[in-house]
């Protein structure tokens, strides 16, 4: 978070993290859809996040314009040194899961590599502000969400479902993401 009382500005960085192909870019393609606002992106060949992608939004909150930047991770492990790269200085943490019963394991283990990434930064799953979204709920094959709200957590963080292709619960994911951290901001500006 970076503040600047004598322009009235908040910097937040919010990171979109979890396995590759779960709906990462999806979401920021809606959020950039939703506002009109570009989106800056780098795909391999087979459309898949190779660097990050990236949209600001904005937002005026107690006489304070609030910008936040917000990025995707790749989640293919070859692009793990990109991963922690664009992992530095975020201020929050949207996690990704895919629902698919077959990515489920995937889904535990990449929390550990998000544990693993915030660590690097001497951050904490609990001390960072992380919102889930339990994204591709309409899948056939999509593990109930009593399951995956008891295999893929993080004790006291808020969740959302979502079916981000057709942009559903992506707003709302966002929003408490940004409810995190505009609660963070109020605390330390008092």
């Amino acid at each position: 978070m970076i503040i600047d009382s004598v322009k009235g500005s908040v910097k937040f960085k919010v990171v979109y993290h979890g396995i590759a192909l779960a709906g990462k870019t999806t979401n920021i393609e809606q959020l950039a859809k939703s506002d009109g606002l570009d989106i800056l992106t780098f795909d391999t060949k087979q459309e898949r996040t190779l660097v990050f992608d990236f949209i600001t939004r904005k937002k005026v909150v107690d006489d304070f314009q609030l910008s936040f930047s917000i990025y995707t991770i790749p989640g293919q492990d070859i692009y793990k040194d990109i991963r922690k790269m664009v992992m530095r200085g975020a201020d929050a943490v949207v996690f990704v899961v895919d629902s698919s019963e077959k990515k489920l394991k995937e889904n535990v283990e990449f929390l550990e590599v998000l544990a693993d990434d915030l660590r690097l930064y001497g951050k904490t799953l609990e001390s960072t502000p992380i919102v889930i979204q339990y994204n591709k709920r309409d899948l056939p094959d999509a593990v109930p969400m009593d399951v995956l709200t008891s295999e893929v957590y993080i004790p006291n963080k808020p969740y959302a479902e979502a079916i981000a292709l057709r942009g559903e619960g992506v707003q709302e994911t966002f929003n408490l993401v940004e409810e995190e951290l505009v609660k963070k901001f109020k605390q330390m500006v008092g």
